[in-house]
């Protein structure tokens, strides 16, 4: 059997969450890009600077799906 997070666990996110849909949707990009790769230090920089940190790939990866979903609730509720 295998323990699966249940929905009351809180959700990390990362030190500093981007400011408007314009930053978010870089975030998104470059953590997607992050959890392929390392970034070259001007897209490390930036990416510093979106979410506060340079994270792990696992972290990239977890967070990239997290703001994501925020992402897509957000236009949700705009319609």
């Amino acid at each position: 059997m295998t323990n699966k997070q249940s929905n009351s666990d809180p959700v990390p996110l990362p030190p500093r969450l981007p400011r408007n849909e314009t930053e978010l949707k870089r975030s998104i990009i470059l953590l997607g890009n992050r959890k392929q790769t390392e970034l070259n230090w001007s897209a490390r920089r930036e990416l510093e600077s979106l979410i506060g940190i340079y994270p792990t790939l696992k972290e990239a990866a977890l967070w990239k799906r997290v703001l994501r979903r925020a992402c897509q609730r957000a236009n949700e509720r705009v319609q």
